[in-house]
């Protein structure tokens, strides 16, 4: 096997590969990428047995072809450091595989191709398009609220869900919910929870520029698939809670700030909040906003925010990391939020309708 190509028509493949490839090497050979140097194109695959992704590889001059599977991290790390320029990729003496630069070169072990386990079939059955920007920006808009390593399963990634010409994904980690919806032509219905690694591998690999995805979703899996890549990924085998009951209605209080200027004064009073709750109290005072908070120390901050819109008798009080990363998704100017009361779910409200924020307060 032989073949050479550009750096910057590898690394970025490299990095996704290895980030799907399983880190905890429970089999040897699922740390590994697959190579397969064919006559006129490369092929690389990893997976962890739960998700898979293969990658097709352009640009390249095939010398020799042949299959072979080299560590993933190391080969990402080794490319991610060569400097910009033509790289050629050998297989020597059938065991060590060489990266080899005009300064230097690079030997790495190998496992033979045929130990690599195979996922599943590649066909794409009953496939519905959507364009790679606005897939992208459904898991921008709610994949930062999932769990991580929660033990509600469930938790641990976001539903995807089509019904009625819409198609909308949820994310929640029980402190806070987001919601995002687009207009789907597709007159199918189907739903699944897809786990934490593939939403953060799938907004890595997905092109920046409008380019139309095909997917498909049954029972147990979903598949992605472009022109240069196809990802393959177990669903989360459970039932999503009701979101619906989670987004809170009835009598409220909204107030309205300017968002920057809560983000900023709520990250210099974080500073001296209680260390296990991270909690800010923000309450309103006639036409201000006061933002407060205090620790076991007896420390305390406190600083104030004119409201564009005020209301008597808001209170409410957030973890600060949670209400940071809330306001950060967000891109408008000014944010309303609607209170319920202090131990109820508070609405984070935007000017996109087909968004929900739901934030939990905590008890200061």
């Amino acid at each position: 096997m032989k073949f050479n190509l550009e750096k910057k028509d590898i690394d970025s493949a490299l990095l996704s590969l290895s980030a799907v490839a399983d880190k905890k090497q429970t089999l040897p050979v699922l740390s590994n990428i697959l190579i397969k140097a064919h006559e006129n194109r490369l092929n690389m695959l990893s997976t962890d047995l739960e998700i898979e992704l293969e990658m097709d590889v352009e640009n390249v001059v095939i010398e020799e072809p042949g299959e072979i599977t080299i560590p993933a991290k190391k080969a990402s790390d080794i490319v991610k450091e060569l400097p910009d320029g033509k790289i050629s990729f050998s297989l020597e003496e059938g065991e060590k595989f060489k990266i080899k630069t005009s300064t230097g070169e690079y030997n790495l072990v190998t496992m033979e191709a045929s130990s690599f386990p195979e996922f599943s079939s590649t066909e794409i059955e009953n496939a519905h398009e959507i364009n790679s920007e606005e897939l992208i920006e459904l898991f921008q808009m709610t994949s930062f609220a999932m769990g991580n390593q929660d033990w509600r399963h469930y938790l641990n990634g976001t539903y995807i869900e089509c019904a009625m010409g819409s198609l909308k994904m949820v994310a929640t980690d029980a402190h806070r919910l987001a919601m995002y919806k687009k207009e789907f032509s597709a007159e199918a219905e189907f739903n699944g929870i897809i786990p934490r690694k593939t939403c953060m591998e799938l907004m890595r690999i997905l092109p920046k520029e409008n380019e139309k995805i095909k997917f498909s979703i049954d029972q147990n899996r979903i598949v992605f698939s472009s022109s240069n890549f196809i990802f393959k990924s177990k669903l989360i085998d459970a039932n999503f809670p009701n979101y619906n009951q989670v987004i809170p209605s009835g009598d409220s209080i909204e107030i309205k700030v300017n968002r920057e200027e809560l983000l900023d004064i709520v990250s210099r009073v974080s500073v001296l909040s209680n260390d296990k709750f991270k909690g800010v109290k923000l309450k309103s005072d006639g036409n201000l906003l006061k933002i407060f908070s205090s620790n076991n120390d007896q420390e305390s901050a406190e600083e104030e925010l004119e409201l564009e819109v005020a209301n008597e008798g808001f209170e409410i009080a957030f973890n600060v990391n949670y209400l940071r990363e809330m306001l950060n998704t967000i891109e408008d100017k000014s944010i309303s939020i609607q209170s319920f009361g202090n131990e109820k779910s508070a609405l984070m409200k935007t000017l996109n309708n087909d968004r929900v924020l739901v934030l939990m307060p905590v008890r200061l």
